[in-house]
């Protein structure tokens, strides 16, 4: 992600950017931690949660390759709004507060790397809240499916897709069940193959 930068001021960037390897199903920071530094995703999928009034985890969105987290270190809150949890084996780059200030303060290209990101997740943010007023849950589902699975298999479980697209673990089981018995996709231990994109394309257009 840090590539674009100027050489002098990656050089720089990268004495602060730390790399962070986290393990699936790691807690990264929970609600109300201390906003002690921002992240960048380079591989792996976080997800973002806020706890409900029943104490019910609520999930606001998924955090990939090239977006970053615990912005709350870039605008001075004391405290973190939600919570993110790794839902695969991430790497990261961390970058403490005390460290980060001074960063942007001395090379504005960082600042502007790091609001691109942020408008990404801003963008995925928005894009799922179209989803889950306007589409079905077999259509948000094949649309994730083809969104994670361009580079091969999705590792992820039922539980954690469901998560994902807004549904219950019950639905999301129903449905690939389905897709594998017409040979659209294939199923095993906390993964699924797409074997036909087309056919769940189609799904996913039908509007």
């Amino acid at each position: 992600m840090l590539q674009g930068l100027p050489p002098e001021v990656r050089k720089e960037a990268a004495g602060v950017f730390q790399p962070l390897r986290v393990r699936r199903g790691a807690l990264l920071y929970a609600e109300g931690d201390r906003a002690d530094g921002l992240y960048l995703v380079r591989e792996g999928l976080l997800l973002l949660e806020r706890l409900g009034p029943a104490e019910e985890p609520a999930t606001l969105g998924v955090v990939g390759p090239g977006e970053l987290l615990g912005e709350e270190a870039l605008v001075g809150e004391e405290r973190r709004r939600a919570g993110a949890v790794a839902l695969t084996y991430a790497e990261l780059l961390f970058a403490p507060k005390d460290r980060l200030d001074p960063l942007l303060a001395r090379f504005p290209q960082v600042g502007a790397l790091l609001l691109e990101a942020l408008y990404r997740r801003l963008r995925a943010a928005e894009e799922r809240l179209w989803e889950v007023r306007h589409l079905s849950v077999a259509q948000r589902l094949a649309r994730f499916l083809l969104h994670l699975g361009r580079e091969g298999e999705v590792v992820l479980s039922h539980q954690d897709l469901a998560r994902m697209v807004g549904a219950t673990r019950e639905t999301v089981t129903k449905l690939l069940g389905e897709w594998a018995l017409e040979g659209w996709v294939e199923l095993g231990y906390r993964r699924v193959e797409v074997l036909d994109p087309k056919a769940l394309a189609r799904l996913a257009e039908a509007l």
